[in-house]
């Protein structure tokens, strides 16, 4: 009897670790992707699925860099006004007749060079990333309109090679640019030292530095490779018409959160696997162009992106409780064995 109450209950155990919130996420998206088959049929077009495959990925590159962020516990809300600036830069090299190969290598530096910013803000300042990234991010809204009157356009053709006819297999650029930033972000996270030290530092900072973690290094870097990856989105975004204006990326730093907290990633840090913001990055991608498409005001849209992302936030709440209740079990269990 004990041995089959024992096979019964690894039974359960294996079956618990089965039912992660990526899989959660993955037949959430199934059951989306059910419904527009079966009541807008004609969503499903080459182009649409186009459209919504350049939007996923220039959406999660910057994701994956808002997870690294997030994953240390520390938030980045300027990386929408980032790309902004990053654009500007962009197009004002395009107008000088620079050539299309200087653009994403360009993007990415000043990308680099901005969240160095914030990142130094953050670590040597002892400023809290929400207040640094907000002054930055008023930093960078509040210069733009200083040194462009609204917009950069007459940019020649050339400069929209990246997003129109740059192709491989019939797939845009944009789409292999991001399957590549993946794979490697998912190795990166998977196998590297470095990613267990983000982790570190997100559950807590200073038993890392006891540890030996250069906790301020580590942050930097992580700062740094995302401001990189918020450059490429930028030259995905920029590249997209002859004409770049100084907000093309206002309000994109709260999909890039919401597609890492959708994802599984406790907003408090720490914990969070990069295959959720994958999901969720998809999940969101495909929730505007089908509601537009089933004709329900974009309002309605945001309001259901929203109660999507508070029960993501909940259901993370509730897991990280009970993860620290069993944690503070299984302390006291120990603690009353070794008293005995």
């Amino acid at each position: 009897m004990g041995a089959i109450r024992g096979e019964s209950s690894g039974g359960r155990k294996s079956f618990r670790k089965l039912l992660t919130t990526e899989l959660y996420l993955f037949l959430f998206l199934v059951i989306i992707l059910l419904f527009l088959s079966i009541f807008a049929g004609g969503f499903f077009t080459q182009n649409n699925i186009m459209s919504i495959l350049n939007t996923f990925s220039y959406m999660l590159i910057s994701s994956i860099g808002m997870n690294l962020i997030i994953i240390t516990s520390n938030i980045d809300v300027s990386s929408g006004a980032l790309i902004s600036v990053i654009c500007i830069v962009l197009a004002a090299i395009g107008k000088l007749g620079a050539g299309t190969a200087l653009l994403l290598p360009a993007a990415m530096i000043v990308g680099m060079a901005l969240s160095f910013i914030n990142a130094i803000f953050i670590t040597k300042m002892r400023i809290p990333a929400i207040v640094a990234t907000l002054a930055t991010t008023q930093l960078f809204a509040g210069i733009l309109p200083l040194t462009v009157e609204g917009s950069i356009y007459d940019l020649p053709a050339s400069f929209t090679w990246l997003s129109f006819n740059a192709k491989i297999f019939g797939f845009p650029a944009s789409f292999l640019i991001m399957a590549a930033v993946t794979v490697i972000a998912l190795l990166f996270m998977k196998y590297s030292r470095f990613s267990k030290k983000l982790y570190a530092i997100g559950n807590n900072k200073e038993a890392a530095r006891l540890a030996g973690v250069h906790v301020d290094r580590v942050v930097i870097s992580a700062y740094v490779i995302a401001g990189a990856l918020f450059g490429i989105t930028a030259a995905i975004i920029a590249t997209a018409s002859q004409r770049v204006t100084t907000t093309m990326g206002s309000g994109m730093e709260m999909k890039f959160i919401a597609a890492v907290v959708l994802g599984g990633t406790s907003i408090s840090g720490g914990s969070g696997k990069l295959s959720g913001t994958v999901i969720g990055t998809l999940i969101l991608a495909i929730i505007a162009p089908a509601t537009n498409y089933l004709g329900i005001s974009s309002d309605w849209s945001d309001a259901i992106m929203g109660v999507i992302i508070i029960a993501a936030v909940v259901v993370s709440a509730m897991r990280h409780i009970r993860v620290r209740k069993a944690r503070g079990f299984s302390a006291a269990s120990a603690r009353g064995g070794a008293a005995l």
